[in-house]
């Protein structure tokens, strides 16, 4: 069971995490909205976990490898488009996703001290019926898209079997800043 006040926590911090995580030098402001889930089209997703005893988390960061997106990860590696492989174009995307679950991770080990994250895989839409027959007690889908035309959406499921509450304004003024790259010791 998924408390209300924890339901408006993570309402408003994954958008928050999934915009920090997609900053970038040429791309430092995203429109973030919530968007239906039947409004996400797109072919692939990197899915990741973040698990306790009592409940489990599933991120899942959609894209699809069209120019915009291609360009936006080309960028941020400072190098030509044309250098960039499908192979480091995901590992990138697998990046942004380690950096959302562990920022999330951190923000919530406060109030949950056995708490696990996956390693991200990248999945096909057709993978989704398996995340959704999952008991889901919440979800989010959101859609980030900066003024290029850049896009990609976001989704946050919730499985819990024990209780899962947790004052989501303590998180923001606790939160421990913890530099990009920087190896994180548990």
């Amino acid at each position: 069971m998924i408390s209300q006040r924890a339901k408006t926590g993570l309402e408003k911090l994954f958008p928050q995490y999934l915009e920090e995580s997609l900053k970038t030098e040429l791309h430092s402001s995203w429109n973030i909205q919530k968007v239906d889930v039947k409004k996400i089209d797109v072919k692939n997703f990197v899915m990741l976990t973040i698990s306790s005893y009592d409940f489990r988390l599933i991120v899942l960061l959609h894209f699809s490898a069209d120019n915009n997106s291609l360009k936006y990860v080309s960028d941020s590696l400072k190098i030509p488009s044309d250098e960039l492989s499908l192979t480091r174009y995901h590992d990138y995307l697998s990046e942004i996703g380690n950096i959302l679950c562990g920022t999330l991770k951190r923000g919530l080990f406060q109030f949950f001290p056995h708490l696990g994250m996956s390693t991200p895989n990248k999945l096909g839409n057709e993978s989704l019926k398996y995340v959704e027959s999952y008991p889901i007690d919440h979800a989010i889908h959101i859609h980030a898209k900066a003024r290029d035309e850049v896009e990609f959406f976001g989704s946050l499921y919730v499985s819990s079997i024990g209780e899962l509450d947790f004052d989501p304004a303590t998180i923001s003024k606790n939160e421990e800043k913890v530099e990009m790259g920087a190896l994180e010791m548990f």
